[in-house]
């Protein structure tokens, strides 16, 4: 009885937040969300003058700004959610009407992040990396089922863009600029999406996580003497290649070219 009582709420939540948002920008959890987070808040807060206290919540920034309303959302595939991978909705009708960014990264990379965000912070899981990359819950399949759910949906949302972590790292600023158009704001001087990048770099996050400069749960050390316990971990494309064997690659590789992944590999 009390977790339907809780279902009926978060259902009710969900369809009053609906109602007035705009835009989501949506990720696989690890996927770089939270560094695009603050480097649209930063940029943001630079160019309309308002305080750094705005920069992590992106639907009140953007309703400030006079953009669209946008929130985050993992869409149902965060560890919180609890689903494995063939509970997954592909039902997103909810996003009818709706503009849709989506984040995604090479599928083993966010493997990699998943482990130590599951194993080192929210201490959910405490196997090896070997069982969780092929765990219903966790693993390979979960993102790819999750990936290709969404390739299959893309005509449902009024607008789609997909953005790919690898390619922020690589141009930030054309990838921010295309992001900024889709949620409503037509142009930004570079010198201030520069000035964002340079706040958001992986040295300075690292810091700034440390200090405990964003107040949040979620972007604070889950130990800070643990390296692998920071949300800003290594950041790197291609990191997982410190951490998985050449057994659990081939297995991976194996998973995908069986099921396909469209946006991740």
């Amino acid at each position: 009885m009390i977790n339907r009582f809780k279902e009926l709420v978060s259902n009710l939540e969900r369809t009053y937040m609906k109602h007035k948002t705009d835009a989501y920008i949506i990720s696989y959890p690890n996927s770089g969300r939270n560094w695009l987070r603050i480097l649209i808040g930063k940029a943001l807060c630079i160019k309309f003058n308002l305080p750094d206290k705005y920069m992590f919540d992106t639907y009140e920034i953007t309703c400030k700004c006079g953009m669209l309303r946008t929130r985050l959302t993992h869409d149902y595939s965060s560890v919180n959610d609890g689903y494995k991978y063939y509970e997954l909705l592909d039902d997103k009708t909810e996003y009818k009407d709706k503009r849709v960014l989506f984040l995604a990264r090479n599928v083993k990379d966010v493997l990699v992040s998943s482990y130590f965000q599951a194993a080192k912070r929210v201490e959910s899981y405490n196997g090896n990396i070997s069982d969780f990359i092929r765990s219903e819950k966790y693993g390979v399949m979960k993102i790819i089922t999750f990936y290709n759910i969404w390739h299959k949906n893309l005509h449902i949302p009024k607008e789609f863009l997909l953005i790919r972590y690898e390619d922020l790292k690589e141009n930030p600023e054309r990838i921010l600029s295309l992001v900024f158009k889709f949620l409503g704001l037509e142009s930004i001087e570079d010198t201030i999406v520069k000035e964002a990048i340079k706040f958001a770099d992986f040295s300075s996050m690292r810091e700034l996580e440390k200090a405990n400069f964003f107040k949040r749960e979620s972007i604070r050390p889950g130990n800070i003497d643990d390296e692998e316990s920071y949300k800003v971990r290594r950041g790197i494309v291609g990191g997982y290649k410190s951490y998985l064997n050449e057994t659990d690659i081939d297995y991976i590789n194996r998973v995908v070219e069986a099921s396909g992944c469209n946006f991740g590999q």
